[in-house]
């Protein structure tokens, strides 16, 4: 593990994160947000690379640079040590099928807890989400203020979201901007049609201090009534936001760690 990742894991959420891997079941009024470094040493990439199935493996190959491509199956390699926890099958055994928008998921056949899941990494970070029968969408954004411009809010936001990023004081705008950006990537995703959902047609709150909430869906009114998004708070340096179908639900955090 890199010393930076460990700095991260540190700053991350406080008490509210726990550090114990006991007691993983999962109720259906439940989801769970796992938090794990990406960035491990020689011995934990081996020992995930043999758990990939041969399509993991070939996507693997596919990255030019090997701290992505050690990150990508050290993400994958996690993913299937937890949903196989829950399953209670091998982690090399679990089967993912994919939507037609890459959205994965657990092969029906083995899929006996109707468990849905979601994940997202950013720089050295990555977050799984883990509910059963609800659908569940997670992100998380490195904060970079280079990147968080009105000029690309004005590309991808909704109106009234410009409008709410434009009326905060200057030094807030960036975290507001990153929190818009998490909360509508983890909608898309918990729809799952990616990209292909047009996010300037919905429009979530943003400002620190206000309750992350899907505020409006242009196109469908009820929408709104169906979503309860939580703030996840990660590390200093990340948003990251969660929204679940069918609430309430009680959320629960944990740390992932190569003795899990």
């Amino acid at each position: 593990m890199r010393p930076e990742s460990i700095k991260m894991i540190k700053k991350g959420g406080g008490d509210e994160w726990n550090h114990s891997c006991d007691g993983i079941e999962l109720g259906e009024d439940e989801a769970h947000v796992w938090q794990a470094a990406l960035d491990q040493g020689a011995k934990v990439i081996a020992n995930m690379a043999a758990l990939l199935s041969q399509d993991e493996h070939q996507r693997a190959m596919r990255y030019y640079h090997h701290v992505d491509r050690d990150r990508f199956i050290v993400g994958r390699g996690i993913l299937r040590k937890i949903i196989s926890a829950y399953l209670a099958l091998p982690p090399g055994q679990l089967r993912f099928t994919y939507n037609e928008y890459g959205k994965p998921a657990v092969s029906d056949d083995q899929n006996v807890c109707a468990l849905n899941f979601n994940l997202s990494h950013s720089a050295g970070l990555i977050l799984y989400a883990v509910t059963r029968g609800r659908t569940v969408g997670i992100d998380i954004e490195y904060i970079r203020e280079d990147f968080a411009t009105l000029e690309i809010a004005e590309h991808f936001f909704s109106k009234d979201e410009v409008a709410a990023l434009k009326s905060l004081p200057t030094d807030q705008r960036t975290m507001g901007f990153f929190n818009c950006w998490s909360r509508k990537e983890a909608f898309i995703k918990a729809k799952g049609m990616g990209v292909s959902y047009p996010l300037d047609r919905f429009t979530v709150s943003l400002a620190t201090g206000e309750p992350p909430a899907l505020l409006k869906v242009d196109d469908d009114a009820r929408e709104v009534a169906r979503w309860k998004m939580y703030e996840l708070n990660p590390g200093a340096d990340y948003a990251a936001a969660l929204i679940v179908a069918g609430p309430p639900i009680t959320l629960k955090r944990r740390h992932w760690n190569e003795r899990f």
